[in-house]
């Protein structure tokens, strides 16, 4: 048995993954403005200790080389809880005059493009942030260039940048769980109507076909409800048509198989040879009704819609075809003492169709025809190009059909009022049911000045 995934596992596989990834992308971005922030107050900071010592060494009377910090302004510029901090005072040569002496003026800084300049680098083995800041001490009356170098580690730096990815990850992945948490009851909440929906289909069967009705439910689960409704609106017409079809058929196999009976049963009884015989050809001609109405019930049962879908239309010369099954038919019409021609196009007429559909429909249209064409009438088959489509017409010089029951006569087991034939009613509308499986239409074309019938059927032509 195959199995289903939920809606719920599709909708985390769905949306999880791209929500994973765009916080990880907002994180990064956010961390790196974080960084970048931070890196900016910490080098702000090393510089004011740069300036502060650029200040005292200002005020310092004492040479460069003999200067030390007091010991309270070393204590402040230079103590910290966390970080080791380093300075030094470089000439323009790169030469150290006072201070760490591991701490080298970079080659880069002699020529520095700004000032003050910021770097990385390593001091004691420890890796630092450096500060460099050209100034101009006064000496005996002389300026003097050099650069004041203040080096801190990094140990705040990487313990507040660690805490500000803390501080951005954990609030995103409660995010994400919060997230999943919503789509995980959220679509069950959601699916509410479904499972209403799915209460009520059960409680359904071919003997309860009611439109279900499930108040307040979203626009796409009533788009459902409706589609449900529909089918079964469709379903229980098909149960009734069937039903009337089965009760229908049922009545027009009683009554030739009761005539047949009634006369096999007189026929026993009956001594006198001709009145004998004569009953016997009265249970025949209840035995050609029953065969007739059989096939044709047969005939309408293979020309359902359903199973018309399934049939393959192919390219299909319907002169050829009407040709055929009219001379197939002449021995019909002779018996009867009728007329029936042909008449065919010069051009080639082809439809999209069925050949043994067609050849069928044809059958019932002359022998419609033919069964109510009085002796020495005439029918005609007409196959011809008409406004861009493919006529076939059966006219017939009989009595005809009254102008109200035009549309009746398509219609199962329906027969005309005194028409004084025998017929089951199922000719036209196995006609109608194979024209409309070829998307054609079919008529019934008024001649004032004509007497009989024409029942003409318009294809699309194949070109």
């Amino acid at each position: 048995m195959k199995e289903y995934q939920s809606l719920r596992k599709k909708l985390l596989l769905t949306l999880v993954p791209p929500l994973l990834l765009l916080i990880l992308i907002a994180s990064s971005i956010l961390f790196r403005f974080a960084v970048v922030e931070q890196r900016d107050a910490f080098d702000d900071a090393l510089y004011d200790s740069a300036h502060s010592i650029y200040q005292l060494l200002t005020k310092s009377e004492t040479s460069i080389e003999k200067f030390a910090l007091p010991k309270i302004e070393k204590q402040f510029i230079l103590n910290d809880k966390s970080d080791v901090i380093f300075y030094n005072i470089v000439d323009t040569q790169g030469n150290i005059l006072n201070g760490e002496k591991n701490l080298s003026l970079q080659p880069e800084t002699l020529h520095q493009k700004t000032n003050p300049n910021f770097t990385d680098g390593v001091v004691n083995n420890l890796p630092v942030r450096i500060v460099s800041t050209l100034v101009k001490i006064e000496r005996s009356g002389e300026e003097i260039p050099v650069y004041i170098q203040v080096a801190e580690t990094l140990n705040k730096r990487e313990a507040l940048a660690g805490q500000v990815l803390i501080d951005i990850i954990v609030p995103q992945l409660l995010l994400v769980l919060f997230t999943i948490s919503i789509i995980w009851f959220g679509v069950e909440r959601g699916l509410e109507p479904l499972f209403e929906l799915q209460a009520a289909v059960s409680e359904r069967s071919y003997l309860n076909l009611t439109p279900i009705n499930i108040p307040n439910v979203p626009t796409e689960v009533m788009i459902l409800v409706n589609s449900v409704n529909t089918l079964m609106r469709q379903l229980d017409g098909v149960l009734n048509a069937q039903n009337r079809f089965i009760a229908d058929a049922a009545h027009q196999l009683r009554t030739p198989l009761a005539g047949a009976q009634a006369q096999l049963e007189l026929a026993l009884l009956e001594e006198d040879p001709e009145q004998h015989k004569y009953l016997l050809n009265r249970v025949n001609e209840s035995m050609d009704r029953l065969t007739h109405t059989i096939s044709q019930l047969l005939s309408l049962a293979r020309n359902q819609q359903d199973a018309l879908h399934k049939a393959e239309l192919t390219p299909v010369d319907l002169s050829e075809v009407a040709q055929k099954v009219t001379t197939d038919m002449v021995p019909t019409a002779i018996k009867k003492a009728i007329d029936l021609g042909f008449e065919g196009s010069d051009q080639p007429t082809i439809i999209l169709g069925d050949r043994k559909r067609l050849k069928e429909m044809l059958y019932n249209l002359i022998d419609n025809a033919l069964l109510y064409t009085p002796a020495y009438g005439k029918v005609t088959v007409n196959v011809r190009h008409e406004a861009g489509e493919i006529v076939l017409s059966v006219e017939d010089n009989g009595p005809g059909i009254p102008k109200s029951e035009h549309e009746k006569v398509f219609e199962r087991f329906h027969r005309v009022m005194g028409s004084g034939q025998e017929g089951s009613g199922l000719g036209l509308s196995i006609v109608m049911e194979i024209a409309q499986s070829h998307q054609a239409t079919v008529e019934i074309v008024d001649e004032p000045n004509k007497k009989g019938l024409n029942i003409q059927v318009n294809f699309t032509e194949l070109r």
